[in-house]
């Protein structure tokens, strides 16, 4: 057991650490133990006993049966979905069994309705699929989803084999280095053969997603994208926990979202929202509440960032409980609030959270790593979804450059245990200027560290990291086991209690250019 890095350990590490980034060979089909978690509460989040709709298009009626090629029944769900709108709207009644379909575009006035016995499922080729996405929606209003069914994603089919095996037992030593490293070779990372999504909504209002299951997504399971009154409640997503960029409900561009009572277990992060110029937004998304969810992610439970190009504000986060069960390492972080590409995220409010096995409770970052001077649309996501280059141009640098800031952040009655890294709070030096996290308060935190040896790596400097991904892990080891902060303006500290460390090399605050 090695308790101790030495210089030859930071300089291999500096000079020869690779990601584990897995970028060939064939799809790894195989679930093995620990892909999905042992916790599942199903019953505690969807109602079986939904009544199915007197009144509706039935699939069956237009020629979906479940034997049936995937042509023919997306070609049938499509009439009946179809149909329905233009006759006024109704309900479009899924049921009977799992059926195969290619993309199904919902309509405006429609409510999809698959019951408890029924599926809309993928095919295992990637083929056929259009806007990235099994289920999409565009420019449509009065749309709802419901019915206790699954939508099916397939999502074990495209990703290649990890690098290394899933892990259960924790390390007898807490180090950020080794465990960023166990964690990415637990990764199945694309395959070009994934084909996207199970639901995209793009530019659509007065939605209502509820009593419904996600279930085994192949990339970002719920996306909506530059959406406005959508309601959420009462959802499961249920993934493989090894599927890369396989996000929960990622909220993109989006204004008046509420997030109530759902379950989400995956892989990348849990909730997440994000508002960049590459995902096809063009404006601030405000008016946000996430509350009384439950969530496991490998990454992120609840973030912001790290696609941040315009404003993100008036959000809340309530009554949640972030977690991980069976594997390690835990989520990387319980709550992540970024601004990284230009957008100013202010007016942020995250209260009553339960964490276990989160590694650092609180992450809140403002660095410039000003993205949108360096991808397009097309390139944005390539390591992802595999798409060909574009004739369209990154922005140019100057327009996002420098303008993010991060302000008006409350973070109260946190309690988290089985930490292993300190709640992280850090603006950035840059180009010999210095940008500021202003006006956070930390109140009523109580933290309980995992029981382990600490790995001694004491360092002469922590880099600013301004310009990379930002992340939690991205700053290793650091010199503080409670609060390590940076480059803050009005940091207010109020009844905040760790526990848990025994004999540590480390202090348990550390500010740094804190005024």
């Amino acid at each position: 057991m090695k308790t101790k890095r030495t210089v030859a350990d930071k300089l291999n590490t500096l000079l020869f650490g690779k990601d584990l980034r897995v970028t060939t060979g064939d799809p790894f089909t195989e679930v093995q133990k620990g892909d999905y978690s042992s916790y599942y509460p199903l019953e505690k989040y969807i109602d079986f006993s939904q009544a199915v709709p007197e009144s509706c298009y039935d699939v069956r009626d237009f020629g979906a049966d479940e034997k049936a090629a995937e042509e023919t029944n997306t070609s049938a769900i499509q009439k009946a979905i179809d149909e329905c709108s233009e006759k006024g709207g109704g309900t479009v009644l899924v049921s009977g069994g799992r059926y195969t379909v290619t993309t199904i575009y919902l309509r405006s006035d429609v409510t999809l309705f698959i019951s408890k016995d029924s599926a809309l499922c993928s095919n295992t080729t990637g083929k056929g699929y259009s806007n990235n996405a099994l289920i999409y929606a565009e420019n449509c209003e009065n749309i709802a989803i419901t019915g206790s069914g699954r939508i099916f994603g397939n999502g074990v089919y495209f990703g290649r084999k990890p690098a290394g095996e899933n892990q259960f037992s924790p390390a007898e030593v807490i180090d950020v280095i080794a465990m960023r490293q166990v964690s990415r070779a637990q990764i199945r990372f694309a395959h070009p053969s994934k084909y996207g999504s199970l639901l995209v909504l793009n530019r659509c209002r007065n939605v209502s997603i509820s009593n419904i299951i996600f279930e085994d997504s192949a990339w970002w399971t719920c996306k909506l994208l530059c959406c406005d009154k959508v309601k959420i409640h009462d959802a499961v997503i249920w993934n493989n926990r090894h599927v890369a960029n396989a996000d929960g409900f990622d909220v993109t561009g989006s204004s008046n979202v509420h997030i109530n009572h759902c379950f989400v277990s995956t892989a990348d992060d849990g909730i997440v929202l994000k508002n960049a110029i590459w995902c096809g937004c063009d404006g601030p998304m405000h008016d946000i509440t996430v509350e009384n969810c439950e969530v496991i992610s490998r990454a992120n439970a609840f973030k912001i960032g790290t696609e941040t190009t315009y404003d993100i504000y008036n959000v809340t986060v309530q009554n949640c409980r972030f977690f991980m069960t069976d594997l390690y390492p835990g989520t990387v972080s319980g709550v992540s609030i970024e601004a990284c590409d230009g957008a100013r995220v202010h007016d942020i409010t995250v209260r009553n959270i339960e964490m276990d096995r989160c590694t650092c409770p609180v992450f809140i970052r403002l660095c410039n790593r000003n993205r949108a001077a360096e991808v397009t649309s097309s390139t944005a996501n390539k390591t992802e979804i595999i798409k060909d280059d574009a004739k369209d141009k990154p922005v140019p640098k100057k327009m996002f450059d420098r303008k993010s800031e991060l302000y008006n952040v409350l973070v109260e009655n946190i309690k988290a245990t089985d930490v292993e890294l300190p709640v992280l709070v850090a603006g950035y030096r840059q180009r010999m200027k210095t940008k500021y996290c202003t006006d956070i308060t930390l109140r009523n935190f109580d933290i309980t560290y995992r029981d382990a040896v600490e790995i001694y790596d004491k360092r002469l400097f922590i880099p600013e990291y301004a310009k990379v991904y930002p992340e939690c892990w991205r700053f290793r080891n650091l010199p503080a086991y409670g609060i390590w902060a940076r480059h803050c303006r009005n940091l207010k500290i109020e009844n905040f209690n760790c526990k848990g460390i025994k004999n540590s090399w480390r202090k348990e605050k550390i500010f740094i250019d804190c005024i």
